[in-house]
């Protein structure tokens, strides 16, 4: 059975879904945010941009409907997305 449980626990490749290859998960202390993901062009949803990226996002679950509602919630008061984040063109 499929879990969706957004844990990391003690993963750390995954399958990247559009090339079926098994990569490592984003490492914050290694990888560079911006080489790796993007947000949506509404700022609330976060797109891998390599296969550890798209790994990343689909093993962690990243874009999940509470977390999409906190991030509506913080882009209202102007706390969302963080400075210096790439964001989808919308075009």
């Amino acid at each position: 059975m499929l879990s969706l449980q957004p844990s990391k626990s003690d993963k750390t490749t995954a399958i990247d879904t559009q090339s079926s290859v098994e990569v490592p998960l984003f490492n914050p202390r290694q990888d560079t945010w911006n080489e790796h993901f993007i947000w949506s062009a509404d700022g609330l949803s976060i797109l891998g941009l390599t296969t550890i990226g798209r790994a990343t996002v689909t093993a962690l679950v990243l874009n999940r409907e509470r977390v999409i509602n906190i991030r509506t919630a913080d882009k209202a008061i102007g706390r969302h997305p963080p400075a210096g984040d790439l964001i989808q063109s919308e075009s």
